[in-house]
């Protein structure tokens, strides 16, 4: 099976794009599946908290594209799902950090390695959403039934 590289993204914040990453990345670790969850919205991660590997961060997406490690270094490994590897996003750097070249070498990185990437959007259409879609074969947008989420 090649590997897919799906996007979770939206145009409002707060809709659920990292919660819906999040469970369809346990989701196929759970089917034997190896699956890389990406948190690409940098300055404002939470897929680490909401995965509960918060704790366990040393590297991160920015220190990856710099150079600062290799990308084994920087994936975080579920201690309860073995197949389910978190690449966390920096907290403390400016959003525009990474640029959509570096952000698509990174998706053929982690294409070669696992089944599935998926890619926890920043919500809007700025860089971070360019950057989250580029590599991408699909795309999931994640709305509320609220005229401010479908707008």
């Amino acid at each position: 099976m090649e590997s897919r590289v799906i996007t979770i993204t939206s145009g409002k914040g707060g809709v659920g794009k990292t919660t819906t990453t999040a469970n369809i990345g346990t989701a196929l670790a759970m089917q034997g599946k190896k699956v890389a969850v990406v948190d690409s919205d940098i300055g404002l991660r939470n897929l680490d908290a909401v995965l509960g590997l918060e704790n366990r961060i040393v590297y991160d997406l920015v220190d990856v594209v710099e150079g600062q490690c290799r990308l084994r270094q920087a994936l975080i490994k579920d201690k309860r799902l073995p197949e389910l590897f978190l690449l966390p996003a920096a907290q403390t750097r400016d959003k525009n950090a990474v640029n959509s070249v570096q952000m698509e070498q990174l998706c053929q990185q982690l294409r070669a390695e696992f089944d599935f990437v998926l890619i926890d959007s920043p919500a809007g259409i700025e860089q971070g959403f360019r950057n989250a879609i580029v590599g991408a074969d699909e795309i999931i947008i994640v709305a509320n039934p609220e005229m401010a989420s479908v707008r």
